[in-house]
């Protein structure tokens, strides 16, 4: 008599086992024991009240078998193998003892001894099998063969992972309830590598990890997920039961749930491009929309985060058969959750061309601010407020001022005035007031006239989020409103979005199989884009002309920066100085803010600061932007920023590279790094004259701007760990925010230090640096000297205090960090302090007599009194 083991095991219930024979047939079997799982959705046309009744009508009837506090595949896992495991081993002991001559672990889905028995009881039989067979195996210790480890190894190699980007979006922007929607660059990332193996211990053969918001919550079940429940669901379609091959699925999610910004409709977004992947499906994106609108069934969040940019969307009319399907209870459309039965059927796909999508145009100027409460909304309860049916006077009220907004955010420059009007709403905003206490006071506490910048206000989806576009004043604007959300004692966080034009993206691993068929590829296709490199050229001409001095014309275009140094007035040949920098991790501040001007101004100063030390003229300049994908309009404000700085210290731009690396770096990130060149005049002095320095000497201090461009990932992680965003207002200036503060452009002291250096006043100058006074002040001494510092002498900006006390740092770790306000320190003979101080300050520089030098002993630089920081 052959023995079989099965198992109804789920999310709900561990079941008993349960023992059959194979002349007893599927259709003598008592069923495994079930119960009805928790209701977990809406049915349709059912009030949120009885679905809440339901929910609780289950709890009270829940039986006592049913396990409800095991979360994730982790735990599930865990107690399967603690009290199901030890008891199919012993059946299976029974098994050899009835019938030796059969391994029972070895069978197949078509041995005779198996009988007719249901598509649920094979797969629950075939996968208990194979887990009492890797259990057992699992105690015995393999070695393997030189052959087979190359093979073990091929295999791990052929493990690959494809990165999936979903954007949040925001919906029912103003007027366009159920219409238009605007994704936004906040991304969820899913990254998927799919294994050789065929087969695995998990169940759908999905493994998920999870990171980002909500991961005490989030369901790690893959029935469960909505994100691989929505690809199941996709698959199923394509008669796929499960995942095709092993796959982890890493799930990293900043987008925050519930709040009105898409979380759901990213994850369902996500979902389809998830099956459209392991299954190979290819297809195309408006097939996915359908697939998204079976879930979701409003486009204006889906259409956003797959296409991008600012969309307008409608549904089709359907014939009755379709309109049928999609209607089907999203119950029947999704797989059960948690390892409910599979049926073996195929679920109902969606008709084709449900919905359809326009892309609007956005002016670039226009920056979105979300304020963001910490309460959730859901998608239910705030539809359950609206009523069933509006009046004529309200849509018509919506439909004028929508026809009006669709073109306004377009236009560059925009007009606040109609915008602000266009932006008024009647068909939701006013009846969800009671889900979001003060709505309509904060809704109408801000206008284009009280705060210069802003162009109009909504709610964000069902909300709780407020959505503020403006074009500046975005600290102000974002302040206010959190200060009206404070008086309903609600306290929130807010961001500064710009549109994700790109939407939905994956990265897929390179591969030579992928080249040998299928469409046509392009550099675009890859992820380069050299239209939106000849548009940058267009935007940026103007700024990078405006850098143009004798020797050089700062033209752009061709394949090198030209300089005439005769024209330049160099009549003898020069000494040619260069200088190479970047900008370090102070870019992730102007991600976060989308401020990327003043980081170009870094990106001249650290270079040209290192220049003048050494008595050098700085003449010319190129820059290197790299990113995943170019974002023109940041790119050009980064650019117009490197052409400022190039201004300031009269050097002509006079070439750079732009380039798109995907795969290399994140979506919306770049990083950056620029050369310069300099000239000494034949007979003048390099700098540092160490031969000149003497004992007695005096320091001078040139007054910082802050903390310039270093030091930042320790910034960074002091304001992470006080709890900070970069859009809160500073502590140590209530007047601007954490990233604005920051983000001060480094100084630029080329024009004050060559006057001073052409004069012959000058000995020796430190670029105060990474390093801090302590390790760039003796970089310019001779061997015998040292740089004695009062801490007492100058004054050191409140961001430094702050930081140091909120850091807990030391005082020599502080001076060894930070410029601690000192951005160059000087050495002077004695008798020229006070004339050197003097010219320095015709063009405006802030100047301490900082210290002296002195016969060195040990140390090469010394700084008295720091306890002055504390």
């Amino acid at each position: 008599m052959a023995v079989h083991v099965y198992s109804y095991v789920n999310y709900y219930y561990k079941g008993p086992l349960e023992f059959y024979s194979d002349q007893d047939k599927d259709n003598n079997l008592p069923a495994p024991p079930t119960y009805p799982k928790k209701p977990s959705y809406q049915r349709k046309n059912e009030s949120l009240e009885s679905f809440y009744n339901r929910q609780k009508e289950w709890e009270a009837n829940r039986p006592p078998e049913v396990i409800q506090e095991i979360q994730g595949a982790h735990m599930t896992q865990a107690y399967y193998t603690k009290h199901l495991l030890p008891l199919y081993i012993e059946a299976i002991k029974k098994a050899r003892q009835q019938d030796p001559s059969k391994n029972w672990l070895l069978q197949e889905d078509n041995d005779p001894s198996h009988g007719t028995r249901s598509s649920h009881n094979v797969v629950t039989a075939k996968k208990q099998e194979h887990q009492i067979k890797s259990l057992i195996t699992a105690q015995r210790r393999t070695v393997l063969s030189p052959l087979q480890a190359a093979a073990a190894a091929a295999a791990a190699a052929a493990a690959m992972t494809t990165v999936i980007r979903v954007p949040c979006s925001s919906a029912n922007i103003g007027p366009g309830f159920d219409v238009i929607g605007l994704a936004l660059n906040v991304y969820l990332e899913v990254a998927v590598t799919v294994s050789a193996k065929t087969a695995s211990e998990h169940s759908l053969n999905c493994r998920i990890t999870y990171e980002g918001v909500g991961a005490e919550s989030v369901p790690l079940v893959p029935e469960d997920n909505l994100i691989t429940r929505t690809a199941v669901y996709v698959l199923r379609c394509h008669g796929i039961r499960a995942f095709p091959a092993e796959t982890h699925v890493h799930i990293k999610n900043p987008i925050p749930l519930g709040r009105g910004l898409g979380s759901s409709g990213a994850a369902i977004v996500a979902g389809v491009n998830l099956a459209n992947e392991v299954g190979d499906l290819r297809l195309t994106k408006a097939r996915m929309l359908d697939y998204c609108l079976m879930e979701e069934r409003h486009p204006d969040n889906v259409a956003a985060a797959l296409y991008g940019g600012f969309v307008g969307t409608y549904l089709n009319e359907l014939t009755p058969e379709d309109t049928e399907r999609l209607e089907i209870p999203l119950s029947e459309v999704l797989p059960e959750p948690a390892g409910g039965v599979d049926t073996g059927l195929r679920p109902p796909e969606p008709p084709h061309d449900i919905g359809h999508f326009k892309k609007f145009k956005w002016a670039p100027e226009i920056k979105c601010i979300c304020i963001i409460p910490d309460f959730e909304v859901s998608t239910a309860k705030a539809r359950e407020v609206l009523p069933t049916t509006f009046s004529r006077k309200d849509a018509i009220f919506n439909m004028q001022r929508l026809a009006l907004l669709t073109s306004a955010l377009g236009d560059s420059p925009p007009d606040p005035d109609m915008i602000y009007t266009a932006m008024q709403d009647k068909l939701h905003q006013p009846y969800r007031r009671g889900l979001i206490p003060g709505l309509t006071e904060i809704l109408q506490s801000v206008t284009p006239q009280s705060h210069p910048g802003l162009l109009g206000i909504c709610l964000s989806g069902a909300g709780p989020t407020i959505l503020a576009l403006a074009t500046h004043n975005f600290d102000a604007i974002a302040s206010h409103l959190l200060e009206q959300f404070k008086k309903e004692n609600i306290t929130c966080e807010w961001k500064l979005l710009q549109p994700a034009e790109e939407g939905t993206t994956v990265v897929r691993p390179s591969s030579p199989l992928q080249l040998q068929g299928g469409e046509a590829l392009t550099y675009e296709s890859s992820g380069v884009s050299i239209d939106a490199g000849n548009q940058l050229v267009k935007q940026i001409k103007a700024s990078v002309a405006s850098t143009r001095r004798p020797g050089a014309d700062a033209e752009i275009g061709g394949f090198g920066g030209l300089l005439d140094l005769q024209a330049a007035g160099y009549t003898e040949a020069p000494i040619l100085v260069g200088a190479i920098d970047g900008i370090g991790t102070k870019v992730k501040i102007a991600f976060e803010m989308g401020k990327h001007d003043t980081v170009g101004i870094d990106l001249v100063a650290m270079n040209v600061n290192d220049l003048v030390v050494q008595g050098a003229e700085p003449l010319m300049f190129l820059d290197y932007y790299a990113c995943s994908k170019l974002d023109v309009e940041s790119a050009a404000a980064f650019v117009r920023g490197v052409a400022d700085g190039c201004r300031q210290s009269a050097c002509a731009l006079v070439g750079g590279e732009t380039a798109e690396m995907p795969g290399l770096y994140q979506a919306g990130e770049y990083d950056a790094g620029g050369a310069a060149i300099g000239a000494i005049k034949k007979g003048t002095t390099i700098l540092p004259d160490k031969q000149a320095m003497e004992a007695g000497d005096v320091l001078l201090g040139l007054a910082s701007n802050g903390a310039h461009s270093n030091g930042f990932s320790l910034i960074r992680k002091i304001i992470e760990t006080k709890g900070l965003s970069f859009h809160d207002a500073a502590p140590w200036s209530l007047e601007e925010s954490v990233g604005t503060s920051l983000l001060a452009p480094t100084k630029i002291y080329v024009k004050s230090l060559l006057a001073a250096t052409r004069k012959g006043m000058i000995k020796g100058m430190a670029h105060i640096t990474g390093g801090g006074l302590l390790e760039n002040i003796p970089r310019m001494l001779p061997d015998t000297l040292a740089a004695e510092l009062d801490a007492k002498t100058w004054a050191v900006p409140k961001v430094f205090l702050w930081l140091k006390e909120a850091g807990r740092i030391e005082d020599k770790e502080f001076a060894r960090t930070w410029n601690t306000g000192l951005g160059m320190v000087l050495v002077v003979d004695s008798r020229n302090a006070r004339a050197t101080t003097e010219i320095l300050q015709e063009y405006g520089e802030t100047v301490f007599t900082v210290g002296s030098l002195v016969k060195r002993k040990e140390a090469d630089c010394v700084v008295q009194n720091m306890h002055v920081w504390r």
